[in-house]
């Protein structure tokens, strides 16, 4: 039988028949290496994690500001992803949004806060690169906090608690056991904008 949820290739495909860049993809690519380490670790549903992590920012075909995230969603649902890869992408942004958050945001009503082990991974994964380059967890707080998100931020420190406690060592020491940096641009040099 076999998976319902899109592999690597799939996602690929999807992202580049959506318009994505180069570099968004590139983005994708590095979010899937920093959360399959984790999803391993924690012994989440990979092929989810999988999936949902290659997929998150399949919105920003159309757009890159915050209404990626809608976009995302109804792009998913009219391919006819699973909803739980719908759920990853409505609730990668910041580390999540609260009702009125997302109101205020303009998005349209919906769960934009990740409550699943495997959305809180991909969120949380997401936070953890900039475009392309892997972060420490106090390099994406202090990007936030110079920003002004100190909801955000807070948020983010408290899913990376979690997240570590579940793998049983801190995020920031187990991607760097992993190598996870020099990994992520080696194997997502193929995505690199021309």
């Amino acid at each position: 039988m076999s998976s319902r949820l899109p592999d690597e290739k799939a996602c690929v495909e999807l992202l580049r028949a959506e318009g994505c860049s180069d570099k968004v993809v590139r983005h994708c690519c590095t979010v899937n290496q920093v959360a399959m380490a984790i999803a391993r670790c924690c012994d989440a549903d990979q092929e989810l994690v999988n999936a949902g992590s290659w997929l998150h920012d399949i919105g920003r075909s159309s757009t890159h500001g915050i209404r990626h995230v809608s976009e995302g969603v109804a792009i998913a649902r009219a391919r006819g992803l699973p909803e739980e890869v719908v759920r990853i992408i409505s609730s990668h942004v910041a580390a999540g949004l609260t009702h009125q958050e997302a109101e205020d945001l303009g998005l349209p009503p919906g769960e934009y806060m990740p409550s699943s082990l495997e959305e809180k991974i991909v969120c949380h994964s997401d936070n953890l690169v900039g475009d392309s380059e892997v972060m420490t967890l106090q390099e994406a707080l202090e990007e936030l906090e110079a920003r002004g998100y100190m909801t955000t931020a807070g948020r983010m420190a408290a899913m990376h608690r979690e997240l570590s406690e579940k793998c049983g060592k801190d995020l920031d020491i187990l991607l760097e056991d992993l190598d996870i940096r020099k990994k992520a641009i080696k194997r997502c040099a193929a995505y690199v904008s021309r």
